[in-house]
């Protein structure tokens, strides 16, 4: 009997790639997939990669199809990756169905690589904000203080003993030397450290995933937003064009779409969406409602189902979300470079003005 047990394993990306790649080329040229897989192993190193191969050429040799051998590795092999597998075993055209899978997987990385392009950057900057500041309030703040203290001390015994505030006049200097002492304190230093610890593990978590789910707190983020609302719909209607296209059922479609984008409105719509059509309904005409497609794509879905050509239509309107995704990605780093070497430039000024300010009119 077959092996039904789930594996841990989960194999890189690209790995997935080129198993795709030669069982395309495996039943392009009519070759038994259970042999060429054998042949296969032979010459990968990776322990994981030959054993998930292995273990489906064992299958394949019990007479399990293809789906169901994949399906014995979740951690690597999608619902949306099995369900095309499963249309191409059903239909005799695994090796175009495959190739498809393929050319929708470096989509769906091209725009999960434009997404983390647009971020990395302004995260970059902010993190070495953060670093400075806290040294510079740590290490030299304290330094510039004494030297202050100890000069106005000096001169207010000769001069104006009367005088108890060195740094009247000065409310920035009060600010930044409160918050050295604030940092120097082990339970407020520890505080600071925790959340930007917490934070990052946070954020490097949300962008590890950025690309495979999305959630409505990223659609209202300021510039961000539109990025993550397009690169979405472009998930949206590049998968069901690819299911449509490959006989999957509508209402399998979108099934299978909504559990590609996380948990948002787009989800919520798209199963209402599943909803109406095994009640019988229209599926375009139940687009419209929610704000949550645009205007465009409601009225280009409605046309094209009535046309019967509505696979087209979502491989267009995916070409176009693609677009959008682009140039979202190209204005935020065009806006944000200069931003923010501007906010790192005046954090600078502000710190060291705020320093040496009252130590030249101490010693002046």
């Amino acid at each position: 009997m077959p092996q039904t047990t789930a594996s841990p394993i989960r194999l890189k990306a690209d790995d997935v790639l080129f198993l795709n790649r030669q069982l395309a080329s495996m039943a392009r040229l009519n070759m038994p997939l259970a042999k060429g897989l054998r042949i296969l192993a032979r010459d990968v190193d990776d322990p994981d990669f030959r054993a998930v191969i292995e273990g489906i050429q064992q299958d394949l040799d019990e007479g399990v199809g293809l789906q169901e051998a994949m399906a014995r590795y979740p951690e690597t092999f999608s619902n949306l990756h099995l369900e095309i597998v499963r249309a191409g075993e059903s239909t005799g055209n695994l090796a175009v169905i495959l190739e498809e899978l393929n050319s929708h997987t470096d989509a769906m990385r091209r725009i999960k690589a434009r997404i983390v392009e647009a971020i990395t950057y302004p995260v970059v900057i902010s993190v070495v904000i953060f670093l400075f500041s806290l040294f510079f309030l740590l290490f030299v703040a304290p330094d510039f203080e004494t030297m202050i203290l100890e000069r106005f001390a000096s001169r207010a015994a000769l001069n104006d003993p009367g005088n108890a505030d060195p740094l009247r006049g000065f409310p920035a200097t009060k600010i930044l030397f409160a918050a050295s002492h604030l940092v120097w304190n082990p339970v407020i230093l520890v505080a600071v450290i925790g959340l930007a610890l917490g934070g990052a593990v946070y954020l490097f978590r949300k962008v590890s995933r950025m690309g495979d789910e999305y959630d409505d707190v990223l659609f209202r983020l300021p510039l961000f937003g539109k990025l993550f609302e397009s690169a979405a719909l472009m998930k949206i209607t590049r998968t069901m064009r690819d299911l449509l296209l490959n006989g999957v059922s509508m209402v399998e479609t979108l099934r299978l779409t909504g559990r590609t984008v996380g948990r948002n409105r787009i989800q919520q719509k798209v199963d209402e969406l599943r909803l109406a059509v095994e009640e019988g309904g229209s599926f375009s005409r139940n687009l419209a409602g929610g704000d949550v497609f645009p205007d465009t794509m409601v009225w280009k879905l409605q046309m094209a189902e009535e046309k019967g050509i509505i696979e087209e239509a979502l491989r267009e309107l995916a070409s176009e979300f693609e677009l959008q995704v682009d140039r979202q990605t190209t204005l935020i780093t065009k806006l944000l470079s200069p931003l923010l070497m501007v906010a790192m430039g005046g954090v600078v000024f502000v710190m060291f003005v705020a320093c040496f300010v009252p130590l030249m009119s101490v010693y002046s």
